[in-house]
């Protein structure tokens, strides 16, 4: 049976699978992500999560490469990485009493077969009202923001981030339905691969 290879330095992807029960291999891919402003969002994931798996496959022998890009969307406007503290700040006062939405473009190659699917996932989610004071107080235990968006819906997210419409993977950056589904398209059933 073909190795399952993740494209992602996400730790949070990886503990996904983990916590399915499939076994992989993680695999960086170093392709710079893109994020043309004139594109949009649903394009940017679609391409970067392309790329990351061709990126990976090249390299792996005998795999099936997951690649895999996420993106929030505030407003009509493509939210990334914040570059520091005060850009995640801003975030969440800008996220404060709105939606967001949550975009994942997941791409599945077989390496061997040359088989490839490639699906995006889109997820929404309301950020209740923050004060000023709630956002000092919170952005020290929100913990690293290096997240698309900024900030994680887990743990001390779950006192900020409610009423998710979509699928509560797809906002973690792993969308499972979409990933099995992209597994069917070319033939394969993930839960072969899942141990016990």
């Amino acid at each position: 049976m073909r190795k399952i290879v993740l494209a992602s330095a996400s730790e949070r992807r990886s503990r996904i699978l983990n916590e399915c029960g499939i076994p992989h291999e993680v695999i960086v891919s170093g392709y710079p992500e893109h994020a043309a402003e004139r594109e949009s969002v649903w394009d940017v994931v679609a391409h970067n999560a392309l790329k990351k798996a061709e990126v990976v496959a090249a390299e792996s022998e005998n795999s099936l490469v997951i690649g895999a890009d996420t993106l929030v969307s505030h407003n009509g406007q493509a939210i990334g990485k914040p570059s520091d503290a005060g850009s995640a700040k801003a975030l969440l006062r800008g996220f404060s009493g709105s939606r967001i939405e949550v975009y994942s473009g997941i791409c599945l190659i077989d390496n061997v077969t040359r088989a490839k699917a490639c699906g995006i996932d889109c997820s929404e989610i309301f950020v209740r009202e923050i004060t000023e004071d709630e956002i000092e107080k919170y952005f020290k235990l929100l913990g690293p923001y290096d997240k698309a968006g900024g900030f994680s819906v887990e743990g001390v997210g779950a006192l900020i981030f409610d009423d998710i419409r979509g699928s509560y993977y797809n906002i973690l950056g792993l969308p499972m339905t979409l990933l099995y589904r992209l597994f069917k398209e070319i033939g394969l059933d993930i839960s072969d691969h899942i141990k016990k």
